[in-house]
């Protein structure tokens, strides 16, 4: 009989526990929210960014027997509640740099969630990199509470180093399929550049660019060391002890080649190593595409010549071709290595590697040349330069 007691009496305290909780769902305020679990977004500012765009929905915690319906706006009030809560010192994004997908959103009765509200943003190249800016969006209007803790979205806006990513390039290649081949063919005179931090030189011969026999920009060969740069050419290769690359640590290579004067320079970090004599006519790097199989004339590559072993095993950024020399001013101009304008004078084609996902390399040039990995790339975060 106590057993059954006992038992009556655990089953009465479980009701009123469960009955309970009942109670407090249901008188539990059903309020809107932001659904993210981070209420700062930050838009990285680039010279070649102009535009952006970032969304987010919102959500309820359980469903309405009626439409939802809510507004939003921007408020410049909140910079301050932004700057006192991060330490900031932001200042608000001035208007004509962002629109709002719509004025309105709606949580149908029955769900839970929005549609997408996306706002987006324009001529952000305009802005000053050295200010920060925000925007705070937040919820305005709704005909149901608002979660005062996740009502707003905090867009930061920050200058960014002038490179944030850049593409490893170890057991791969990069071609281009020439949409605009003229611009590299028949030049008398030629820039190319890189920006290269090498892992190892396991590899006798490590590619950089250019086409095999014609001329190409590559690191090792038999006999020279593994780790020394050389042009090779269809009239001879060009080389020096002088040009010794390191490894792990980022390296700007500059090559200059004028066919009428019969000269080359090589720069390395901006210092002209060396300086000599060359003679192969004319470069042309617009030869079309192929797979170099059976007689087809060999072809333009980053990271590749003759065979698959030839790879650079290290990362690269900030490839580029010039139909003009560029004087050591030019190379050692504020930021050269890490950036130029993509309308500059002569910039035939310019490859940033930049992306930070999938395998097409934007030609940042007027001539839309854009290149190709052959497998899947893999990308890495870095700050360059580095502070």
């Amino acid at each position: 009989m106590k057993r059954i007691n006992l038992y009556i009496a655990a089953m009465a305290l479980f009701a009123t526990v469960f009955t309970g909780c009942q109670d407090d769902d249901e008188s539990f305020d059903n309020n809107l929210y932001i659904n993210s679990s981070a209420k700062t977004n930050n838009v990285l500012l680039k010279s070649t960014i102009e535009t952006d765009e970032r969304s987010f929905q919102v959500a309820l915690a359980r469903p309405e027997e009626q439409n939802i319906t809510l507004t939003f706006k921007a408020e410049a009030g909140l910079v301050e509640t932004y700057n006192a809560a991060y330490y900031d010192n932001a200042v608000m994004l001035p208007n004509g740099y962002y629109t709002f997908s719509a004025n309105e959103l709606t949580i149908t009765a029955g769900s839970v969630l929005s549609t997408d509200f996306t706002v987006y943003f324009q001529d952000l190249n305009e802005l000053d990199r050295e200010l920060i800016y925000v925007l705070p969006v937040t919820i305005d209007n709704a005909n149901i509470g608002v979660l005062q803790s996740a009502r707003t979205m905090y867009y930061v806006f920050k200058g960014a180093a002038l490179i944030n990513v850049v593409a490893d390039i170890e057991k791969n290649n990069v071609y281009v399929d020439w949409k605009k081949p003229d611009v590299v063919n028949n030049m008398r005179q030629i820039t190319a550049e890189a920006l290269i931090r090498a892992r190892n030189f396991d590899n006798q011969l490590n590619t950089i660019m250019g086409i095999e026999g014609q001329f190409l920009i590559r690191i090792g060969d038999s006999p020279i060391p593994s780790n020394q740069l050389q042009i090779a050419t269809s009239n001879g290769n060009f080389t020096s002890s002088d040009l010794i690359i390191p490894t792990n640590e980022w390296v700007h290579i500059a090559v200059t080649y004028d066919a009428d004067a019969k000269n080359v320079n090589v720069f390395i970090n901006g210092k002209n190593l060396v300086s000599g004599s060359l003679d192969c006519g004319s470069v042309n790097w617009g030869i079309p595409h192929s797979d170099e199989s059976e007689g087809k004339p060999r072809c333009f590559w980053i990271g590749y010549s003759y065979d698959n072993n030839r790879y650079l095993a290290g990362e690269i950024a900030e490839c580029r071709v010039w139909n003009r020399i560029l004087s050591a001013n030019d190379i050692n101009e504020k930021n050269h290595f890490y950036e130029v304008n993509p309308d500059a004078e002569g910039l035939v084609a310019y490859w940033k590697f930049d992306e930070g996902s999938g395998v097409i390399i934007k030609d940042y040039s007027v001539n839309e040349n854009h290149a190709t990995a052959s497998n899947p790339l893999k990308w890495t975060s870095v700050e360059l330069p580095a502070k």
